[in-house]
């Protein structure tokens, strides 16, 4: 073998590297499945390749699996990285969104909980917020709690407290 064909065997992916490559394409694919119409949107993907991840949805599990490799094999004729990037994008947000809900929900149950303490310190922290109806809205909770109540002021607390968290961004 002379020098240059080494060189070219040395710069090329070993058959492992390849597959698992393809098997992260095929991930790839099906985590694009798990999307929402309005999150695929904001993913810049070819007309083939958005039909075929709409296609593979409404699958089952075996002809899913098989679908999934068929999205591999698009997805190499296809630039992933930028697709790749724009999931995981999406992928934090949506775990940011989910950490403020659970931080919002932990208030409410303080609020519930704890009382004037806990509305003295969300007072600190949201300066703006509007004492007399989250007092109302704690009270009401409370009533309904006691009373074994659909939860409607308890869902209605953490409304308010979200629209204060929105407002403070």
């Amino acid at each position: 073998m002379d020098p240059d064909e080494q060189d070219i065997l040395n710069e090329a992916p070993s058959k492992s590297a390849r597959k698992r490559e393809h098997r992260a394409l095929q991930e790839l694919g099906s985590e694009l499945m798990t999307l929402s119409n309005v999150e695929l949107g904001h993913i810049a993907l070819s007309a083939e390749l958005r039909q075929a991840v709409e296609a593979g949805r409404s699958m089952k599990k075996g002809a899913r699996a098989r679908h999934v490799r068929h999205l591999g094999n698009l997805l190499v004729r296809e630039d992933a990285e930028p697709i790749r990037a724009a999931v995981d994008g999406l992928r934090r947000v949506n775990a940011r969104d989910a950490a403020r809900l659970h931080r919002l929900e932990r208030w409410r149950e303080r609020l519930l909980d704890d009382g004037d303490g806990a509305l003295g310190a969300l007072v600190d922290e949201y300066p703006s917020i509007d004492r007399q109806q989250l007092r109302a809205l704690v009270r009401a909770a409370h009533e309904e709690r006691a009373k074994g109540a659909p939860p409607r002021r308890f869902r209605e607390l953490l409304r308010f407290l979200r629209a204060i968290d929105e407002g403070a961004d």
